[in-house]
Formats: C-alpha cells, structure tokens, sequence
C-alpha cells in the first residue's frame, strides 16, 4: 500500500492487533485483509511511527517459537486515547471559528478541521480526504521559514532549480503560499534585488543570519488579486482576455471560475457559446489553465495571446502527426 493511502485505516486497524493479548507477528499483520497488501518495510516504517510520534512500547521478548510476537505492553494503550486530547483541541478550535463563519479566510481551515474531527467513522472508514499530500518535498523548512517571518531575519539558502546548478544567496522572508500541492516561499533575493518566489521542494538547506532585516511594503493581501496561481511579473500589466466557452463546459467553469475577475458577456452569447472576460496578468499558470480545458474554450482576444495558443496548438498537431 502507498504510504498516506487509506493511512487513518491502516493506522485503526494496526493498532486493534496490537492489542491483542497473544501478540501477532509481522506476517500475520501483513496477511490481516484490512491492511491492505502493506509491504513489510512499510509496516516496520508505521511501528517505528507509533512509538516515536505515539508514545507505543512494545514487549520485547514474547516469541512464538523463533518469531518475534508483536504488541503493547500495556494492554490498555491505544493510539486513539493518544490523539483524543488533540481531538477535543480541535472541536474548541471550530467553535471559536464559528464566530467567522461566511469570511472564506477561516471557512476553508474550519471545513479542514471539521473533516480531521468528524471525518472517520468507528471502523477506520475515512469519510473525508484532502487534496493534499503528507509527502510533499521542502515541508520540513516551514518552521524556520515561518519564524524568520514572524521575527524579521535573513535566511542564507542553499537552492538548487530544475536543470541548474546549486547556488547560495541570502533572502528576505515575507510570504509563504500553497498552490497546485506546491509551496512556494516569496522572499527578497540580495542578488536580485527584487522579490522571487522559491518554490519550497527546491530548497536544500536554510541558515539564520545575523544581519539586519530588509522589509517590504508589498501587501500580500492584494498581491495575487491579478494572477492565477503564483508568478506576478511586474513588468507585465492586467489585461482583459476574452475566451469563447461551448456551453457543454459552461456550467462547471461558473462553479470553479478560472480567474475572480471572470465576467459573462451576455450580449456577446449565443445558442452554442457563452463569452466570459478575465482580467489578467498573463503568466504560465494562467496558460497551464486555460490549456487544461482543450476544445471546451477559444481563446480570442488579445491576438498575441490567441497566436501564442495557435502555435503550441499547431506543435501539439506536429508531435501527434494529426
């Protein structure tokens, strides 16, 4: 089984056999139907997890002839009475965001903390999943970031990007932001002299330096009102692109809107095609995007951007031999 898949369940139904007075051995738990085809690595890999991050003790010398028995030493320890306290944390946590309830800021974290509390029944079934994933690169560097951020110190990073080689320069933290299961730290490069965005997974290794704090008067709030996802070139204005959608696709793109600048032109519409404007900077995201939806979307106006799409449509057709 894929580490993270199904990983409440697995979690649940390891520590029932755990708790089993005669002990299991490892075979056993693998063969056990609810663990799923587990590998034998992955399991050691969850034992190790329930003492390190659980507090488990295991008995040490119960055997069945030659293999190792495996389980609690007190009967009566479960993971779940661990993770109870943290649970009760949780329902206060949604209370006292209740207060916000309607401002899209806090209903995303209290559905998130909704889905953590209520969103597993008694049998392990999860009855709730996230888009995200516990094994995206670079996580281990938010601490730090963070509290370079919230204490206004440099960071000296070592980075390496796709295809180049590693370099170190020192940078200005100031925003981090998730998209695309991506995270991305913008900060202030001493080399550039301008603010970057670093994606996270790229980063090998950050230092404190003790060197004075250069700030920033951006405001983050407002900074990605004018892009999809995360690249803002300053050199690039807001424009309105204009994009013609068959009306087999309409209603989706109303309910998850490409851009919250996009606007339906109802006196352009007709029986086949609905027309929507964004206003926009043109940035790889933005195309990323609008590529996804294929024939369900025209792109029209600018001309440049609508030549731009012909081209990589034209290279696409080459690549296929259509």
């Amino acid at each position: 089984m894929h580490e993270g898949q199904n990983k409440i369940a697995r979690f649940i139904c390891l520590d029932q056999l755990l708790r089993s007075p005669e002990g299991v051995t490892l075979q056993e738990i693998i063969n056990d139907p609810k663990m799923d085809c587990i590998s034998k690595r992955l399991l050691q890999q969850n034992l190790k997890e329930f003492e390190e991050k659980y507090g488990a003790e295991f008995e040490q010398q119960l055997y069945r002839g030659r293999e190792r028995l495996w389980r609690y030493k007190n009967p009566e320890f479960s993971i779940l009475k661990q993770t109870s306290d943290n649970v009760d944390i949780i329902r206060q946590s949604i209370e006292k965001l209740s207060l916000f309830k309607g401002d899209p800021r806090y209903d995303l974290l209290r559905f998130y903390l909704i889905g953590l509390s209520k969103g597993l029944s008694e049998e392990g079934l999860n009855y709730m999943s996230f888009d995200n994933s516990s094994e995206v690169v670079g996580l281990e560097h938010v601490d730090m970031i963070l509290d370079a951020i919230t204490n206004r110190y440099p960071l000296k990073m070592k980075y390496k990007s796709f295809g180049a080689k590693e370099f170190v320069c020192n940078i200005h933290p100031y925003h981090l932001r998730q998209y695309n299961k991506r995270w991305y730290l913008f900060a202030y490069s001493e080399d550039k002299q301008e603010i970057f965005n670093f994606p996270l997974d790229r980063m090998i290794s950050l230092e404190h330096l003790s060197k004075a704090y250069i700030p920033t008067d951006v405001n983050f709030d407002d900074y990605f009102d004018d892009i999809v996802g995360v690249s803002n070139y300053k050199n690039r204005e807001v424009e309105k692109i204009l994009i013609k959608v068959n009306r087999k696709s309409i209603d989706y793109i109303r309910t998850k809107p490409l851009h919250g600048s996009q606007t339906e032109l109802k006196e352009l519409e007709t029986e086949s095609h609905v027309y929507i404007s964004l206003k926009v900077k043109v940035n790889t995201e933005l195309k990323m995007l609008l590529f996804s939806y294929n024939d369900a979307i025209e792109v029209i106006e600018p001309l440049w951007f609508r030549n731009e799409f012909a081209e990589s449509v034209k290279k696409m057709r080459d690549i296929y031999e259509v």
